[in-house]
C-alpha cells in the first residue's frame, strides 16, 4: 500500500489522523462542524478557515460542496433510495470542480468516500 493509499485510508476513516495540511485540516473541521452542529457555527470558525489560507470564495465554496453532500446523503440514505445516473453525474462534476479549487490552493482533495467518481463511471459507461 502505497503512502497515498494510506493517507486516503485515514482519511476515509478519520481524517484526524491523516498527514493533511494546516489548510486541509481546516477545512475538514469547519466541514464536520457545519455538518453535525450547524447552529453552533461563528464568525470564529470562518475567521478561522481565513487564518489557514483560504479566502471567502474559497469558504463558500467549501460550504456549497459541503451542503451538496450534506443534502445528498440524508436524502439518499433518509429515503432508502438509489442514486440516479444524473445525480451521480453532476455529484462526480461537483467533486472535479473542488478539487480543482482545492488544486489552485494547493491543497489535496480527500479521497471520494460516497464512490461518486465510481457511479458517474458506471452511468457512462451504460449510456
Amino acid at each position: 500500500m502505497s503512502d497515498d493509499d494510506l493517507n486516503a485510508e485515514f482519511i476515509q476513516n478519520d481524517w484526524r489522523k491523516a498527514d493533511l495540511t494546516v489548510g486541509e485540516r481546516a477545512m475538514l473541521e469547519w466541514a464536520e462542524k457545519l455538518s453535525n452542529t450547524p447552529a453552533m457555527m461563528t464568525e470564529d470558525d470562518i475567521q478561522g478557515l481565513r487564518d489557514a489560507g483560504w479566502d471567502d470564495r474559497d469558504i463558500l465554496d467549501i460550504a456549497h460542496v459541503c451542503a451538496y453532500f450534506n443534502f445528498r446523503v440524508r436524502m439518499v440514505d433518509g429515503l432508502g433510495l438509489e442514486t440516479s445516473d444524473q445525480s451521480a453525474e453532476r455529484a462526480s462534476d461537483a467533486r472535479a470542480h473542488a478539487a480543482e479549487l482545492a488544486k489552485e490552493k494547493g491543497v489535496a482533495l480527500p479521497s471520494d468516500i460516497w464512490g461518486v467518481g465510481e457511479q458517474a463511471k458506471a452511468a457512462k459507461a451504460r449510456a
